[in-house]
């Protein structure tokens, strides 16, 4: 299985993790691809969901005009697509519409897991606000500590030599 980024969202009224956080996963959705209106309205995106309908009402259209059944697949497996890949940032924007932080974004490989990771961060201690990925890609807690040395470590002398010159 491969990571996921996730974005985690908490309500208004909360100020640190709480059980009511949603979780997004942003990418591809199967189940959105191909059933993209019912998913659609799964997650309430109610004029989304009439959107798509329009427009696959009026592929419908456009392929019965063309009198070619290749134009309505292309156009409606485009317009699938279309929704799976963008569908989960839709979900998002909802949410922050609503009023609801962007709490973290972290990267797992389920959601089990992102929540493990979300709730039992160690990240929170230095008060960050959230989770988030470094340029490495790397979690924050992961990453190696920078030690507190002022200088650098002393380069061992080569063997054979002294180290007097």
């Amino acid at each position: 299985m491969s990571l996921s980024r996730f974005v985690v969202f908490e309500p208004p009224e909360t100020e640190g993790p709480s059980e009511r956080a949603v979780f997004v996963r942003d990418r591809f959705s199967l189940a959105a691809f191909l059933v993209p209106f019912v998913w659609l309205l799964r997650y309430g995106l109610w004029l989304s969901a009439l959107a798509v309908v329009a427009l696959f009402l009026a592929i419908g259209f456009i392929g019965e005009m063309s009198g070619s059944g290749l134009v309505t697949v292309v156009l409606s497996v485009l317009l699938s697509g279309i929704v799976a890949l963008e569908g989960p940032m839709l979900r998002a924007r909802r949410l922050r519409a609503k009023g609801w932080r962007e709490a973290a974004s972290l990267q797992a490989e389920g959601r089990a897991e992102a929540e493990t990771i979300y709730y039992h961060s160690e990240g929170r201690e230095a008060g960050r606000s959230g989770i988030s990925i470094g340029e490495s890609g790397a979690l924050p807690w992961a990453r190696p500590k920078a030690e507190a040395r002022s200088t650098p470590p002393p380069i061992p002398a080569a063997a054979g030599t002294s180290g007097a010159a």
